[in-house]
C-alpha cells in the first residue's frame, strides 16, 4: 500500500474544529508549509503558538515553509516559477516528508481552505504524487479529497 500524506488548510477554522479534522485522520505530525506562518483570522495557527497548543494532544509540529512555502503571483509572472521544484532545499524537504510519512501520519498545513487554490495541491502534491505517495486533502466539511495529477503546471503558485 502506498504511503499517504494528508493536507489541510486552516482557513477561518476554530482550533477545536481544526483539531477534530486532523484527529479524525489520526494525524500525529503537522508540517507547516506556509511561507508566512501567521494569520489574523486564525491566530491559534501562528507559528509561535501552534506548536505549544498541539503538544497536549501529542501532535508534533514542524515548520518547513522556508523550503516548501508558496506565494500567489499574478498570472503573467507564474511561468517564471517552474524552476522552484528543482531547488535542492525543496528536494531535501520532499525527501524528509517521504521518510517521516513512513512512521508518522503527516498533514501538510497551509492557510488556504480550498486545495484547488493552494500550492499544496498545485506544487507539493504534484511532487509527492510523482513519488508514488497518495495525497489526501482534508476539507472543512471533514470530507477527504484525493489530490489529482495536473498535466500543465504553467498556472501554479510560486514557491517563495
Amino acid at each position: 500500500m502506498p504511503q499517504t500524506i494528508f493536507t489541510v488548510g486552516h482557513s477561518d477554522l476554530s482550533f477545536m474544529r481544526f483539531l477534530t479534522l486532523i484527529q479524525a485522520c489520526n494525524i500525529n505530525h503537522i508540517i507547516d508549509i506556509r511561507s508566512i506562518p501567521y494569520s489574523r483570522n486564525a491566530t491559534w495557527s501562528n507559528k509561535s503558538r501552534l506548536s505549544e497548543i498541539l503538544k497536549p494532544f501529542h501532535i508534533r509540529y514542524t515548520y518547513m515553509g522556508h523550503k516548501l512555502g508558496g506565494k500567489k503571483q499574478p498570472f503573467d509572472l507564474v511561468k517564471k516559477q517552474q524552476a522552484a521544484t528543482t531547488r535542492q532545499d525543496y528536494a531535501d524537504a520532499i525527501q524528509l516528508l517521504l521518510q517521516l510519512s513512513m512512521r508518522e501520519n503527516l498533514a501538510l498545513l497551509c492557510a488556504e481552505g480550498d486545495p484547488a487554490n493552494c500550492h499544496r495541491q498545485h506544487i507539493v502534491a504534484q511532487t509527492l504524487l510523482d513519488s508514488g505517495v497518495k495525497v489526501l486533502h482534508i476539507l472543512k466539511s471533514g470530507a477527504l479529497q484525493e489530490a489529482w495529477k495536473e498535466d500543465d503546471r504553467s498556472d501554479q503558485l510560486q514557491l517563495f
